[in-house]
């Protein structure tokens, strides 16, 4: 079973490794089209008129349920907030982390503030709509999706990402010859996640790579490279460290990430529900 984990909402960019593009003055020229140009206060308008109101009616809904945390006395235990600002703090190499946020002129305090919203609310909506998993849904949720929960096969692998055949052809004839695999992706890969973890992708369940890469992978012998695969806009390599056999999954096993899994389902269905409720209790002027 895949882990669960409890971010709640979390920013795209920084799951993904993408980020927004750098906010740029008004009349800075962003393009060119034949000799006419195009400013960034052209994209900014058009943006304003195709998701102005989404935006309002999301920022007016995030402050209704602050008001209600206020009203409550919620606060985000910090801890908490520290381990999900280093959970994504982690997920990508440090250098890309610090360019997301200077890509969208954020601060890493700004991060931790919106992280502290997010716990503030949600908790809130716990605490109003009486938001809580009983033992008996837990195992309701087992039995009707217990084959979606086993742990399908999987492998250890690792690999090594290049932007050139030769590049690749290079890291291979290195490996025939007995270099190590590990030490081989930190110094040749282009990938910085790659380099910072020695090349190792960790445990990858059957069913997640490209079929035609996943069929060779998991044929592969333990600790013998596969040959030079076309990926992305480079080359790897990959290495089987170690098998898995499908499993079973176990409900004592898996228990927590279950009741963790519902808690948020139950959050995410409630949250409009009490921003809806607000909503009908509050005066709104929207200025236009």
């Amino acid at each position: 079973m895949k882990k669960i984990t409890m971010l709640g909402m979390t920013l795209a960019f920084f799951a993904t490794g993408l980020y927004a593009a750098t906010i740029k003055p008004e009349k800075t020229t962003i393009a060119v089209i034949n000799g006419e140009k195009l400013t960034a206060g052209d994209l900014t308008t058009r943006l304003w008129w195709q998701n102005a109101g989404t935006v309002l009616s999301e920022l007016i809904d995030e402050r209704l349920l602050l008001q209600e945390a206020d009203r409550l006395k919620t606060t985000a235990d910090k801890k908490e907030v520290q381990d999900k600002f280093n959970a994504l703090a982690g997920s990508i190499d440090k250098e890309q982390f610090a360019k997301n946020l200077k890509a969208v002129g954020w601060t890493e305090g700004d991060l931790k503030d919106l992280l502290t919203r997010q716990i503030r609310i949600r908790d809130t909506v716990v605490a109003v709509k009486k938001v809580a998993v009983t033992e008996e849904e837990m195992k309701e949720f087992f039995n009707a999706n217990k084959e979606k929960l086993d742990a399908p096969e999987a492998v250890k692998l690792s690999q090594i990402y290049v932007n050139t055949q030769a590049e690749a052809n290079a890291a291979l004839e290195s490996l025939t010859v007995g270099a190590d695999f590990s030490k081989l992706s930190a110094l040749k890969s282009t990938d910085a996640n790659l380099r910072k973890n020695n090349g190792s992708l960790g445990y990858v369940n059957k069913g997640t790579l490209l079929p035609d890469i996943e069929k060779e992978v998991f044929a592969l012998a333990i600790g013998k490279p596969s040959r030079i695969f076309s990926t992305g806009n480079g080359f790897s390599i990959f290495l089987v460290e170690e098998r898995r056999k499908a499993q079973a999954a176990v409900y004592e096993k898996i228990k927590d990430e279950l009741k963790i899994l519902i808690l948020n389902q139950a959050i995410a269905k409630s949250l409009p529900e009490l921003a809806g409720e607000l909503r009908q209790k509050a005066k709104i002027e929207v200025i236009p």
